[in-house]
């Protein structure tokens, strides 16, 4: 019980140098944006959202590199990259100018404190407008 204890507070009191994009509630790391996991993208849940959160129970992990990812008229992927879990400008306006419909794919590099690389997998969802 100590020992349990003691590992639950060294993680809870634990002050990573990176901002904390990990919320320990379990499972595999898996990408949320405006709390959903894939699916349906309001404008208003858009306009509202910051950063690409990052949820699972791997301690110390944060997205390295962002990707936001549609298909083009001619089925190719076009994008935008950033190497943090921030959305800039474009990406915002990107996903924004996008016909209602239109699906697109959120793709994230992970590593943890030790510099290990962690599988996430990409987050698909369909803009509403």
């Amino acid at each position: 019980m100590n020992t349990f204890t003691l590992l639950l507070a060294s993680v809870l009191l634990a002050t990573p140098s990176q901002p904390r994009t990990l919320a320990l509630d379990g499972g595999p790391p898996a990408i949320r944006i405006a709390g959903k996991s894939g699916g349906d993208i309001t404008a208003a849940q858009w306009s509202s959202t910051k950063a690409v959160d990052l949820v699972g129970c791997v301690p110390g992990a944060h997205i390295v590199s962002l990707r936001l990812c549609v298909r083009d008229c001619m089925g190719k992927d076009a994008g935008l990259n950033a190497k943090e879990p921030t959305l800039t400008e474009s990406m915002k306006a990107m996903i924004s100018n996008l016909p209602v419909g239109t699906r697109f794919r959120v793709e994230v590099v992970v590593s943890d404190r030790s510099g290990k690389f962690w599988d996430v997998p990409d987050a698909e969802f369909v803009w509403k407008g």
